[in-house]
């Protein structure tokens, strides 16, 4: 049985730079700690290795949708049924992160694991790893800026 989960949150940094770290599907394993392993194969394909409630599993993933800035959409090409969406908006002075995923794996897919809130965790890694590398670069700047002065 499929099920599409679904979390949104606010990141403060530029819509480009949030595009950019989702678009890097080798991090994935970063935040979202069912994706334990991605290997890029080309700019389309990757070899994904899940763990979901104790099932694990290497799939092929390909990106079938991107349209920067505001949207990356995957799917799984053998075994594990999974597809994935993230859509970015800008928001104020930062962006909206909307992520959709949906597993198929037998048994699995109802578990307390693939709740909507273990995916709201994935999103606030996220944020947290954008927003210190954000905070860096913009501690370079102003430093660069005093030195100018």
């Amino acid at each position: 049985m499929t099920r599409t989960l679904m979390a949104r949150i606010h990141v403060a940094a530029p819509i480009d730079e949030a595009y950019r770290q989702w678009a890097q599907v080798e991090a994935f394993p970063r935040f979202v700690d069912t994706v334990t392993a991605v290997r890029r194969i080309d700019d389309v394909r990757s070899r994904w290795t899940i763990s979901v409630g104790g099932f694990v599993d290497d799939i092929y993933v390909d990106v079938v949708e991107q349209v920067a800035p505001d949207r990356l959409v995957w799917q799984s090409t053998d075994g594990v049924v999974h597809d994935g969406r993230v859509e970015l908006a800008s928001e104020g002075t930062g962006t909206r992160v909307t992520l959709r995923m949906a597993w198929d794996i037998e048994g699995v897919a109802d578990g307390s694991e693939m709740a909507d809130a273990h995916l709201q965790r994935a999103l606030e890694r996220f944020k947290s790893l954008l927003e210190a590398h954000a905070l860096a670069a913009g501690d370079a700047v102003a430093e660069d800026r005093s030195l100018a002065s």
